[in-house]
């Protein structure tokens, strides 16, 4: 008789999982162990649930390097149906989770326009990449290097190598110095 009731309690759980009637589906934020965003999203998804890790590309200070990396380390976002407690519960307790995001009692969905903001502004891989928050003419210092702490005036934002074009003012000449994105601040 139990395994019976255990084998319909499963059952049930499936076919929520699996339901075509997306209605009940939310996007709930999932916050994980440190690093172990990727682990997570893995194993929701062997579970055939609907996961979305989004990833940012950023510039090695330094560097003429990128590296990727989650966009909100140690959190996710997984599309489900919570109302039932013992997917509530299966998911609380995945390896790596940390816990779901709520009030305090009961976990809190995400309007679906949250989600699709991020994914707009993806590239054809699902990364994002991260631009410099300057615009050409604005003044900069430069942190690196044999020209470290001069000032000068930003000619060409951000390239897809993610170099940049700085204006220097040297002995009464302008200079055009080429230089990584992480190798600058804004004035």
């Amino acid at each position: 008789m139990k395994q019976e009731a255990r084998n319909n309690l499963q059952l049930s759980v499936d076919e929520r999982r699996t339901t075509n009637d997306d209605s009940r589906l939310s996007w709930y934020v999932i916050q994980t162990k440190p690093l172990a965003e990727e682990s997570v999203r893995k194993h929701l998804q062997n579970a055939e649930f609907e996961t979305f890790l989004p990833k940012i590309r950023t510039m090695v200070r330094g560097r003429k390097t990128s590296r990727i990396k989650p966009l909100f380390p140690s959190y996710l976002f997984a599309h489900l149906d919570l109302s039932d407690a013992n997917l509530y519960r299966m998911i609380k307790y995945t390896r790596g989770v940390r816990k779901i995001l709520g009030d305090g009692s009961l976990p809190v969905a995400l309007p679906n326009e949250m989600i699709e903001l991020i994914r707009s502004r993806m590239d054809g891989d699902g990364i994002i990449e991260q631009r410099l928050t300057m615009q050409k003419g604005d003044e900069v210092r430069i942190r690196i290097g044999p020209f470290r702490d001069l000032v000068g005036i930003l000619e060409k934002p951000v390239s897809a190598a993610g170099r940049v074009r700085v204006l220097l003012q040297i002995m009464k000449q302008q200079i055009r110095c080429e230089l990584s994105a992480g190798d600058i601040e804004r004035v």
